[in-house]
């Protein structure tokens, strides 16, 4: 593993034009950089608040339930 690592480290060294994610990062237009910034804000923020809001669901339906069983 650690072979690996340094492997792709070595590469990347040599050549750093591979490892550019896509041409819109670094475009000097800024539309397009507020856009690739919003989009990754959207893309980040998304998966959490339904991670968020499927937690908050359980915990309300499971205090529902523990209180159901406490009226019985």
């Amino acid at each position: 593993m650690l072979t690996v690592a340094a492997l792709a480290l070595v590469l990347l060294a040599a050549f750093p034009d591979v490892a550019h994610a896509c041409p819109v990062c670094f475009d000097r237009d800024d539309e397009a950089r507020i856009a690739f910034l919003a989009t990754t804000g959207l893309l980040t923020l998304v998966p959490l608040g339904l991670v968020a809001g499927t937690g908050m669901w359980l915990r309300r339906r499971a205090r529902e339930i523990a209180e159901e069983e406490e009226r019985d």
